[in-house]
């Protein structure tokens, strides 16, 4: 299927036909981050993130953030919250302003319709299903969900009936979205967090197969102990 068309599995809520260009632009940076959680060796190891690579998980988070700052149409100046802000020593100059995009002063002309410029059905190996990953940590699922919520989130704001920008309100559903990532983040990333896993070999991993593996049994396994009785 073509970018622009229905998604499927975690995806299959996503609205991939809209007016605001400037939710693609929040999008550009939350692909990113998750391009970064599906390709990372560290969720290959089961007992946790090292805080290496929790602060890079939390520098992209940051990103997401303040694009969405700059996408929100605040005249009032609203409060837009600051927690992820907080969570990381960042340089201002290097990660670039939070201030509105330019534009919001005039009455923009209505816009036509845009596609999602990403396929979300699979066919993209760059954006892998949850079926077609192989994580072995658990915690990745758990992420990699947060993370595609916010992308189906920001489709389905009331503000991609808008040629640009988005509501305050709207804009704080989507802080609720990464403040949630970041509670993860907290929870089970970091050194302080990494559990010791004993069992490194998972049935499917075994050289002689989940048959060989302790307290469990293949279907064909079964089959043969009952034929002996």
């Amino acid at each position: 299927m073509a970018a622009g068309e229905p998604g499927k599995e975690q995806f299959r809520r996503i609205i991939t036909e809209f007016r605001n260009l400037h939710i693609l632009a929040a999008l550009g940076p939350l692909f990113d981050f998750r391009s970064e959680v599906v390709a990372n060796d560290e969720f290959g190891v089961r007992g946790g993130l090292d805080e290496t690579t929790k602060d890079h998980y939390v520098e992209h988070l940051l990103a997401c953030d303040r694009m969405r700052r700059r996408v929100t149409y605040n005249p009032e100046k609203t409060p837009l919250g600051d927690l992820i802000e907080r969570a990381i020593n960042s340089n201002e100059t290097l990660l670039g302003s939070t201030a509105p995009f330019g534009g919001d002063e005039i009455q923009e002309a209505p816009g036509g319709l845009v596609n999602l410029p990403w396929s979300v059905d699979g066919s993209d190996p760059n954006i892998p299903l949850g079926s077609q990953l192989n994580f072995r940590s658990q915690n990745a699922r758990v992420l990699l969900g947060a993370i595609d919520r916010a992308v189906v989130n920001w489709t389905r704001l009331e503000s991609r009936f808008r040629t640009s920008f988005i509501y305050v309100k709207d804009s704080m559903r989507m802080y609720g979205s990464y403040v949630q990532v970041l509670e993860y983040l907290k929870a089970f990333a970091g050194d302080a967090n990494r559990v010791d896993m004993a069992s490194g070999v998972r049935p499917t991993e075994e050289p002689q197969g989940p048959g060989d593996s302790p307290n469990l049994k293949t279907e064909s396994g079964k089959a043969a102990a009952a034929s002996v009785r």
